[in-house]
């Protein structure tokens, strides 16, 4: 749902589809492996081979809606990077964590500083030599002729 605070419509994008799948499937397997064990446990007169593997681990992946910002900053192109800058920090408050993640790890690492955008590679934005927010414009990608 959005909302008309940019920084909440950002952040709120909920576990990544793969990562809900991996979490389920590693439950699952856990729970068949240690059913495995703890039938061989009963059943068995030996217990030397019979032990508990160590769950594997899933980390946390979370899938950050950045579409409204790259908008924002789309609309911003052509004005002058300090302003967009100050609006940019007055709108996400840089004192949460989740306002830290937006801006240091997605925003401004999708902009380069000072140059032509050709120096730059897979940058969305960059900044000119006037100091100008410029967007990075790549060439359609074109269907293969059969």
């Amino acid at each position: 749902m959005s909302t008309k605070n940019l920084a909440r419509t950002v952040i709120e994008g909920g576990r990544r589809y793969y990562n809900r799948y991996a979490r389920r499937h590693s439950n699952a397997t856990e729970r068949s492996w240690e059913r495995v064990t703890s039938h061989k446990l009963l059943t068995a007169s030996e217990l030397d081979d019979v032990i508990y593997r160590p769950r594997e681990k899933v980390f946390r992946d979370f899938r950050d809606k950045l579409g409204p910002v790259e908008r924002w900053l789309r609309s911003q192109s052509g004005r002058p990077w300090s302003k967009v800058r100050s609006e940019l920090f007055a709108r996400f408050d840089i004192r949460t964590t989740a306002g830290r993640h937006i801006v240091f790890d997605h925003i401004l690492k999708s902009l380069a500083g000072a140059g032509s955008p050709t120096d730059h590679g897979y940058y969305e934005f960059w900044i000119d030599t006037h100091g100008l927010l410029r967007e990075h414009k790549r060439p359609a990608k074109s269907s293969p002729k059969s």
